[in-house]
């Protein structure tokens, strides 16, 4: 009962824009989207932190419901509080084997293509959000849930699509389903 409270407060912050605290429309430069003007004011590093939390639920569920892009953000986040995986949301996000040769010869963090925790991150494809008002309704559900206490997962930290089948999911345990993905805890 206290999940179909919380994704229905999540539609009303979405749907009407209403949010814990007044917030202007997001501007938009390069790659890089932002909330300005937003009370009380975030600090860089957090804002780091839900920019990288937003594009993850972006790329990986934007054409999902609330619940589907909920369920991945609480992948994002279980992993942060996991020993198994980094102590940030980014460090998570942007978890992959990085190619030696980019880093020697061009002293530059390359992904090495489908070596990455989530996809979108290293599919060789870009990465600049297109979508801008599904993104700003993005951003503001991160924003949200990166400060709640919210995991509609039951705890998993691995999740895929319903159209694969990856070798490791056999060593899972299934423990939610959400839209065209489904979630597990090892």
């Amino acid at each position: 009962m206290r999940i179909i409270s919380y994704i229905l407060t999540l539609a009303l912050v979405l749907v009407t824009g209403t949010f814990l605290f007044e917030q202007e429309p997001i501007e938009v430069e390069s790659e890089i989207i932002t909330a300005e003007n937003t009370k009380p004011t975030i600090i860089p590093a957090l804002e780091s932190e839900i920019i990288c939390l937003a594009k993850n639920i972006y790329f990986e569920a934007r054409g999902e419901s609330i619940a589907g892009q909920t369920a991945v953000a609480s992948v994002t986040l279980n992993r942060v509080k996991s020993p198994k995986f980094p102590n940030t949301v980014c460090e998570v996000v942007h978890q992959a084997k990085y190619s030696k040769w980019w880093k020697e010869t061009h002293n530059r963090d390359v992904p090495i293509k489908n070596k990455c925790q989530f996809s979108w991150y290293c599919d060789g494809k870009s990465d600049k959000v297109h979508d801008h008002n599904a993104y700003k309704k993005i951003y503001r559900l991160a924003s949200y849930l990166y400060n709640a206490d919210i995991d509609n997962t039951s705890g998993a930290i691995y999740y895929h699509a319903n159209y694969v089948s990856p070798y490791w999911s056999e060593h899972m345990t299934i423990v939610s389903v959400a839209d065209t993905h489904i979630f597990y805890k090892d």
